[in-house]
């Protein structure tokens, strides 16, 4: 799904960057004027923050109040047809990405990557355990992101008073990314308010 919206956009004239790593928000006299990247500056009359990332809400004035949950995925190569759709259980979860390419939840573990290299391959035995042919599984990788995670519910409106930065962060974020970039693009582009995301606004605005 987040390829075809990544496509969508950019059929629609968005710019997607690949590879572009976030560092900081570009702050001037208190005013968010752009993102600066790994590939250097990218100016932006309002900055819409949909990462939750703590680290670049700290210069904001709203109290966001999102905190940084770790997770780990194992890519993982399956007979097709092993998993259909999603499989979930007391510590053990995986979901099918297309047939015979699988996403497998891995306990997160802090400390070295010999831990984390173990974790994977733990979770992995999991799997093939579970499921007939899984004997033929195999882990292609896994990487520990950190989802945002709202203290109190969805975060959606504008972070500064100025309305330099509008942030748009919330549990379940690519099941509900369809509606809320639609109505966040409106609010945006019209300058209409949406009814749906009243509740939805950073306290401090």
């Amino acid at each position: 799904m987040t390829h075809a919206l990544a496509a969508a956009a950019g059929a629609h004239g968005a710019t997607v960057l690949h590879n572009t790593a976030v560092t900081s928000l570009q702050v001037t006299n208190g005013h968010v004027d752009g993102v600066l990247t790994s590939t250097g500056l990218h100016a932006a009359t309002t900055v819409v923050l949909t990462a939750g990332v703590p680290k670049l809400c700290e210069p904001l004035s709203a109290d966001l109040a999102i905190a940084a949950s770790p997770a780990t995925l194992a890519r993982v190569t399956a007979p097709p047809g092993l998993v259909k759709t999603i499989v979930a259980g007391p510590g053990f979860e995986v979901r099918e990405v297309r047939d015979g390419d699988l996403l497998l939840v891995v306990p997160h573990v802090e400390g070295t990557a010999a831990a984390r290299e173990q974790a994977a391959q733990d979770a992995l035995q999991h799997l093939q355990a579970t499921f007939q042919e899984g004997d033929q599984c195999r882990l292609l990788g896994y990487r520990t992101g950190q989802r945002p995670m709202p203290a109190h519910g969805p975060v959606i409106g504008y972070a500064t008073h100025d309305r330099s930065v509008y942030v748009a962060v919330m549990h379940s974020a690519i099941t509900l990314a369809p509606t809320v970039g639609r109505l966040v693009a409106d609010k945006l582009v019209t300058g209409r308010p949406a009814p749906e995301l009243q509740r939805c606004r950073p306290r401090a605005h």
